[in-house]
């Protein structure tokens, strides 16, 4: 079958990931400390984009995408507080200005993990004062360029962020306490909805949110395990998207993995007899659940990333045709999706995975992989 008439056909990035010297943001600096980046890797220079952003939308017109998502970094609109920097912003105006003319649908997502540090300094989003300055920014970027972007997503994968950065440890700024992960998760809720607002009173465009679906399933048959998957999904997923589910006109989904969990040790492990570079199970499967399961919310839903670390190319070929097989899937079972985002367009500087983590359908040299032309002929074999 064809995937419906305007489905989108893309590759996603982000700004911190493959611009290079994003030097006002805390990632710059977060960056520099031995151990904090398991090869030692910085984004000093990534891949360029900043500068060599004609030839990454070469790659997507190669490769037949009608699509891009891709972020503005905070950093370089707001170095400081109250200071627009109004070359950024028709830097930024260049590239989707190019897109368009192009017939490159653009979805720009405004937060992507990395923060100016001016305001890193104040708290950051656990500081309550933070979602308003985020909020301005937002409309501001939208009374700018409001009339070259085609979808708007404020968040990008709010969970992540707060597991990662204030859980766990291993993203900026390092801290690892459970009930300052939750209020950064409540503080990432409220400045999604407070932006949702001031965005939607100067745009006309659909406004989302990406979220990170991970699907969880119980390691064992019993009550206890059972009883622990409804308790990870919601603190998961249900928490972040019920609260700001009357604030966006659409879903976006960034699927990875499916996880068993047990209530006992071992509590969580990725399903999948195929891992990735980084050690992640590769079960495709799980775009079709997640998306099935996330139709309660009565939105559109994009699948904004989906992708596999596979530095030798020997498994993407084949996760590629397998997502478009679930796609199409939930599409003949009534699914209301629009649109698909690979991660990522060429490999880039993989948070605390440096350069290791290789994702590309491009290197970083902007050599295509044999997945580039897989990719090709699948958006030639299911578009309009």
């Amino acid at each position: 079958m064809k995937f419906p008439k305007g489905f989108l056909f893309g590759s996603a990035t982000a700004g911190h990931q493959i611009e290079g010297k994003n030097i006002n943001s805390d990632w710059c600096d977060w960056e520099q400390f031995p151990g904090r980046i398991v090869d030692g890797s910085t984004s000093e220079v990534a891949n360029d984009s900043w500068n060599k952003w004609r030839e990454d939308i070469e790659m997507l017109e190669s490769t037949h995408q009608n699509a891009y998502r891709f972020s503005i970094e905070w950093s370089r609109i707001e170095p400081n507080r109250g200071e627009f920097d109004q070359e950024a912003v028709e830097h930024y105006r260049q590239i989707l200005i190019e897109l368009k003319r192009k017939n490159i649908k653009t979805m720009v997502t405004l937060f992507h993990f990395a923060l100016p540090k001016w305001v890193a300094t104040t708290g950051g989003f656990l500081n309550a004062k933070t979602g308003k300055l985020f909020a301005n920014y937002c409309e501001f970027i939208g009374r700018e360029l409001g009339d070259v972007v085609d979808l708007w997503a404020t968040i990008n994968e709010p969970q992540t962020y707060a597991l990662s950065g204030f859980l766990y440890g291993v993203h900026c700024p390092g801290k690892k306490n459970f009930l300052t992960a939750l209020k950064i998760g409540r503080n990432l809720n409220k400045a999604h909805i407070l932006a949702y607002k001031k965005l939607r009173s100067v745009v006309s465009n659909p406004v989302g949110v990406v979220e990170n679906i991970a699907i969880f399933e119980p390691a064992n048959d019993n009550f206890f395990d059972k009883t622990f998957v409804r308790i990870i999904n919601y603190l998961a997923t249900i928490s972040f998207i019920a609260p700001i589910s009357n604030h966006t006109d659409f879903l976006g989904i960034n699927y990875y993995f499916k996880v068993h969990v047990g209530s006992n040790k071992p509590r969580f492990a990725f399903i999948g007899e195929r891992i990735n570079d980084i050690g992640w199970g590769i079960v495709q499967d799980g775009l079709y659940t997640a998306i099935r399961q996330n139709q309660i919310w009565r939105k559109p839903i994009y699948i904004t990333e989906n992708g596999v670390a596979d530095a030798g190319d020997v498994h993407r070929p084949k996760f590629l045709k397998d997502a478009f097989h679930y796609l199409e899937k939930a599409i003949r079972k009534g699914a209301d999706v629009r649109g698909y985002f690979h991660w990522t367009l060429m490999d880039n500087f993989e948070w605390a995975n440096g350069y290791t983590a290789k994702f590309g359908l491009f290197t970083r040299d902007r050599k295509p992989r044999k997945s580039a032309k897989v990719y090709r002929d699948l958006i030639d074999k299911y578009r309009w």
